[in-house]
C-alpha cells in the first residue's frame, strides 16, 4: 500500500496552521471593530500600533508598508484564508493520488515499497 509523502503531509499541516492562525486573527479584529475600537496591537517594544505593516520582512530585498489601515485587514485575511483552503484542496487531491499510486516495479519484476 502506498503512503502520502512526508512533503505533502507537511504542506497540508502548514496550510491548516495558516488557516487556524488567520481565523483567530480575523475573529479578534472583527470583534474589536464591531465595538468600534482599534485593535490593541503592540510592537516588540510595547508601543501601540495604529495600523498594520505589510511586506516582505527580511533580507536586502525586504520591503514594508507602514500604517496600512485596519479596514484593509479583514479582506486581506479573508483572501489569505480562501487561498490556503484552495491549497489544502489541491494538496488533498495530491495526497489521494499518492495513496492510490501503484508501487514501482523493479527490474526483476517485483514491486518495491515506495
Amino acid at each position: 500500500m502506498s503512503n502520502v509523502s512526508q512533503a505533502t503531509a507537511l504542506d497540508i499541516a502548514y496550510a491548516y496552521r495558516e488557516v487556524e492562525t488567520a481565523r483567530g486573527l480575523l475573529s479578534e479584529i472583527v470583534e474589536t471593530m464591531n465595538r468600534r475600537d482599534a485593535p490593541d496591537i503592540r510592537d516588540a517594544f510595547g508601543r501601540r500600533q495604529d495600523g498594520l505593516q505589510l511586506g516582505v520582512p527580511s533580507g536586502s530585498n525586504g520591503h514594508r508598508l507602514f500604517n496600512v489601515p485596519w479596514s484593509l485587514a479583514r479582506p486581506i485575511i479573508e483572501a489569505h484564508i480562501a487561498n490556503q483552503e484552495a491549497i489544502i484542496a489541491a494538496l488533498s487531491e495530491k495526497a489521494r493520488a499518492e495513496l492510490q499510486s501503484v508501487p514501482p516495479i523493479s527490474q526483476d519484476g517485483c514491486t518495491r515499497a515506495a
